[in-house]
C-alpha cells in the first residue's frame, strides 16, 4: 500500500479485531478515524440504492446470478454523470452534518 496510504473502514467489529489492528500497525498503515454506522459519509450507499431501484423497476427479475450481474453492469454504465457529481459535491455538507450530529444520523 505504501506510506501515504490511509485505511478507512466502518468500525465493524471484524475490522477492529486485535489481529487486524496488529497487522495494520506492523505494516505501517495509517488508519483514518471514522464514525461507526456512518452510511451518510459513504455515497456509494446512494449509488447501490439507485441501482437497486433501477434493476427492480426497469426489468423483469433476473433469471440467475449471471443475469443479475449483467443487469447491474448495464444499469451502472447508464447512470448519468450528474448523480456522481451531486454525490461528490454533497460531501462537505455530509461531513458538517455528521460532525454536528456527533456521528449520529443526518438527513442523507
Amino acid at each position: 500500500m505504501g506510506p501515504q496510504a490511509v485505511y478507512q473502514d466502518d468500525n465493524a467489529r471484524p475490522h477492529r479485531a486485535r489481529v487486524v489492528n496488529d497487522f495494520l500497525q506492523q505494516s505501517g498503515v495509517n488508519r483514518m478515524e471514522w464514525p461507526a454506522c456512518s452510511p451518510d459519509l459513504n455515497p456509494i450507499e446512494n449509488l447501490w440504492d439507485e441501482l437497486d431501484r433501477k434493476v427492480r423497476s426497469n426489468h423483469p427479475p433476473p433469471r440467475d446470478v449471471q443475469h443479475l450481474y449483467q443487469m447491474l453492469q448495464a444499469e451502472w454504465q447508464a447512470l448519468p454523470q450528474r448523480i456522481f457529481t451531486t454525490l461528490v459535491n454533497s460531501m462537505r455538507t455530509r461531513c458538517v452534518e455528521c460532525q454536528n450530529s456527533q456521528g449520529g444520523y443526518t438527513h442523507y
